[in-house]
């Protein structure tokens, strides 16, 4: 089943330019999930309490158009392809009828107790295949080669208002982190981006962020104290 939210772009999703902030897009299609999964009885507080949470692995999104303030959008969110470990998720972003943001997500089913990931087979949920899969057209698994050069950009400390109820950085708190990491970002807008999370960051964390850029796409990493990477982005902006 597509599922499908109406939605008014919130002032305070946008950036000086009165474009909406790459967290603000990962709020929006992730909302719209959760509501989905909610209508499908995989309400958030039942799973918590079954012992289960869904954990991001993987996020792509492509912004063909600037999605803007006051902008009056559908968002709709489907799932498609999950098998073995892997929850496969789509979204999309309609504003007049016209797609202008597209997206997939991976997702683990995991035992909040013993770490363990529960294959879909044995998730007990019913995961319907609906609408096309996407794919996204950047993949943040190349932001680890040791050949980029990367830079360092600056400290940033994990807080409390990060923190969701997995005592995690929240995965839509990491957009805006890594894409503030670019140069000159107050002057461009993201037109894609995709994160692979590789570790979790926990309250009091102080990460580090690296930028290196080639053939028009930067690559941004955040390590955790001790230098473990933490999560990995590919970004594609354009000049405003």
């Amino acid at each position: 089943m597509v599922w499908s939210e109406y939605v008014r772009v919130n002032s305070h999703d946008c950036d000086k330019n009165r474009i909406v902030r790459p967290t603000g897009i990962f709020r929006m299609v992730q909302e719209a999930a959760f509501l989905q999964l909610r209508n499908m009885d995989q309400d958030e507080t039942k799973m918590h309490e079954a012992g289960r949470a869904y954990i991001v692995s993987q996020l792509g999104i492509d912004v063909h158009k600037p999605l803007m303030m006051n902008d009056s959008v559908e968002i709709r969110t489907w799932e498609n392809n999950s098998a073995g470990a892997k929850f496969m998720r789509y979204y999309a972003i309609f504003r007049g009828g016209e797609e202008i943001v597209s997206g997939e997500c991976v997702c683990a089913l995991v035992d909040i107790t013993s770490g363990r990931l529960i294959r879909v087979r044995d998730s007990g949920y019913v995961i319907g295949d609906a609408g096309e899969g996407r794919e996204a057209s950047l993949d943040a698994h190349g932001a680890v080669r040791k050949e980029l050069g990367y830079q360092f950009v600056r400290d940033f400390p994990v807080l409390y208002t990060f923190i969701d109820r997995n005592d995690h950085m929240n995965n839509t708190c990491y957009a805006d982190m890594l894409y503030s990491a670019i140069p000159g970002a107050e002057n461009k807008f993201m037109t894609a981006i995709s994160i692979t999370y590789l570790r979790p960051a926990k309250l009091g964390d102080a990460l580090k962020l690296y930028v290196a850029e080639e053939d028009g796409t930067y690559y941004v990493k955040s390590t955790l104290p001790g230098g473990d990477i933490c999560a990995v982005a590919a970004i594609k902006a354009e000049k405003i």
